[in-house]
């Protein structure tokens, strides 16, 4: 009986597994952030760009998810400097720039995936909380560091607003997590049906 359970769990882990693995290749994914992404330029002056970068570092391909992040970062910019008219000056710039570097460095942390991650869903889960959170500590580090660089204090960053958008990041992240999990599921429904089908036929013709 353990043997059998150890068997599906092992069949159902290698079909997730396919899967996931070919999401991350997926142009409708990495679509779906982009767009979603940008928008959430549009509801925020300050977008969850951990959030977004964490997830597009877990769960797309390296290539894509720099890709991805760098255009959500770029989006935000553009909507920041024309729409929201924010100030052209040297220093603006160079704030857009750290949050470009940061992004880009939680991106690369989040593609890191150790071998431990390929033998469990959960443990695949568990290395997209801890980039959301190593990611989330690296991005407020650099942007402390700095404002304590450019003007001598924290930016006005205080534990509170630290706190506020850590959260921020927290729920973009989970809603974002949601919706690439009920693709891989609908991805596996897909393809079971699909063998199924093929299958039937197949008893259909002998």
């Amino acid at each position: 009986m353990n043997n059998k359970i150890t068997v599906d769990w092992q069949e159902n882990y290698n079909v997730w597994s396919h899967a996931e693995k070919a999401m991350s290749h997926s142009r409708l994914w990495q679509f779906l952030l982009i767009t979603i992404g940008s928008a959430s330029s549009i509801i925020y002056p300050h977008v969850p760009l951990v959030g977004f970068a964490a997830i597009s570092g877990v769960t797309l391909n390296r290539k894509k998810a720099i890709i991805s992040s760098i255009i959500i970062w770029l989006v935000n910019q553009f909507y920041g400097f024309t729409l929201r008219q924010y100030p052209q000056t040297l220093e603006s710039l160079t704030w857009g720039l750290v949050m470009g570097l940061g992004t880009l460095l939680v991106t690369i942390i989040g593609t890191l995936k150790p071998k431990f991650i390929e033998d469990k869903i959960w443990r695949y889960y568990l290395w997209l909380t801890a980039s959301l959170v190593i990611g989330y500590v690296l991005f407020e580090g650099i942007i402390l560091l700095t404002a304590t660089l450019m003007v001598g204090d924290g930016h006005g960053l205080t534990v509170a607003i630290l706190g506020r958008i850590f959260v921020k990041n927290i729920v973009w992240a989970t809603a974002l997590t949601f919706i690439h999990s009920l693709l891989i599921w609908n991805g596996i429904k897909f393809s079971k049906r699909y063998e199924n089908s093929n299958l039937y036929r197949v008893r259909q013709n002998t």
